[in-house]
């Protein structure tokens, strides 16, 4: 590669010095006539002949092309290193994961959710994923864990991601044909109580905690149990959670282009194999079945393509949307909410396009659930 320099030669007889450069055989490109002076661009190796052959001022400017960048580089490598260094710490701040927290008591249903996390790529020193990745992910975990997981939140605090979970608990309704109290699934102040069967053991405005009997199966008279039942009836309390809440204000709506392509898909039992390659980018697809044959479906996929638009939740739309997928994880995870006695947000705060919440919610809600329980029987029995 030819290294050219830039110089300027200071002359009034501008025609006569590029006749004597060409002369001596020097390569000259970009000539640039000024006042009292040349400018132009010759060889590195053609500054000694110009110095020896022309009695005229010269003064060198610059490198030309790629060695001007070299010299560039090479000058400011310390600083060009430091910025190179702080975007690649910057970028690893805010994409890589150091740490998962799994928020739960019980150690078995921790390693469970850990093991679905690791296998999906969910992981301390794994790059984060979008928001939407996320919930599917959430999805997958729960079909997979029915029996056990009732609600599952992924929470990502910079390069800490904070997994909260709720363990299913499940009412066996065989339990009434034995003897069962109504206990209490959760802390709160009574409310309101229906007995339909069994002997109420707390008053209106009493606070009960988690576990404390509400509605006793034991059928006594003067202290002594005379007999045992299942007990039956519903106890309202007044629930108080504090819950956080995050949602991206950016997303994308669908709005169809009127515009549509067929292709074709054969289906088999492990996978579908679409036969011609797609010219829609953004599309939503319908298939129609065609015919079988054997263990294989043929389709007419219908290709409708779709433009995505960017959208921005103001600030009252986002907490009206948080606030709502709050009650909706509420219900999932088995409050049944009678009504509302007060909400207030403690919190609220933005932080790369994504708005957080801390909620302070105070509902009416069912507390009471059955729990059955043994009776050794008497001689007498």
């Amino acid at each position: 590669m030819k290294h050219y320099i830039k110089i300027r030669l200071y002359t009034n007889n501008k025609t006569s010095t590029i006749i004597k450069l060409n002369k001596i055989n020097v390569d000259i490109k970009n000539i640039k006539y000024e006042k009292d002076s040349i400018v132009l661009d010759i060889l590195s190796s053609d500054i000694q002949r110009v110095k020896k052959y022309l009695i005229i001022k010269m003064e060198i400017l610059e490198e030309v092309g790629v060695y001007k960048y070299k010299k560039i580089i090479k000058n400011n490598l310390l600083f060009i290193i430091s910025i190179i260094f702080a975007c690649l710490v910057f970028f690893i701040l805010n994409n890589v994961i150091i740490k998962v927290n799994i928020v739960h008591q019980d150690s078995e249903l921790r390693e469970i959710i850990k093991e679905d996390l690791n296998k999906y790529g969910v992981k301390a020193l794994s790059f984060k994923k979008s928001y939407q990745e996320y919930e599917n992910i959430i999805e997958k975990i729960k079909n997979e864990h029915k029996d056990k997981i009732e609600w599952l939140e992924i929470d990502v605090e910079g390069m800490v991601i904070n997994i909260r979970v709720e363990e299913r608990i499940i009412n066996n309704s065989s339990l009434k044909e034995g003897y069962c109290h109504i206990i209490a699934n959760k802390a709160g102040i009574v409310k309101n109580i229906l007995v339909k069967k069994g002997v109420s053991l707390v008053n209106i405005n009493d606070f009960v905690n988690k576990g404390d009997i509400l509605i006793s199966g034991e059928i006594l008279l003067n202290e002594e149990v005379k007999n045992d039942v299942c007990a039956e009836g519903n106890v309202y309390g007044e629930v108080w959670y504090q819950i956080k809440g995050s949602m991206p204000l950016n997303y994308e709506i669908k709005e169809n282009t009127g515009k549509m392509r067929y292709n074709l898909m054969v289906k088999t039992k492990e996978e579908e194999i679409v036969l011609l390659k797609s010219r829609v980018k953004n599309k939503e697809i319908k298939n129609v079945l065609l015919f079988k044959i054997g263990g294989l479906e043929f389709y007419l996929q219908k290709e409708y393509e779709v433009s995505l638009k960017k959208k921005t939740y103001s600030l009252e739309e986002g907490v009206k949307n948080i606030r709502n997928l709050i009650y909706e994880k509420l219900e999932i995870q088995g409050a049944k909410i009678d009504k509302i006695i007060n909400e207030k947000v403690l919190k609220k705060s933005v932080n790369n396009d994504k708005l957080n919440i801390d909620m302070f919610i105070a509902i009416e809600e069912e507390i009471g659930v059955t729990k059955s329980y043994t009776r050794e029987m008497s001689d007498d029995e």
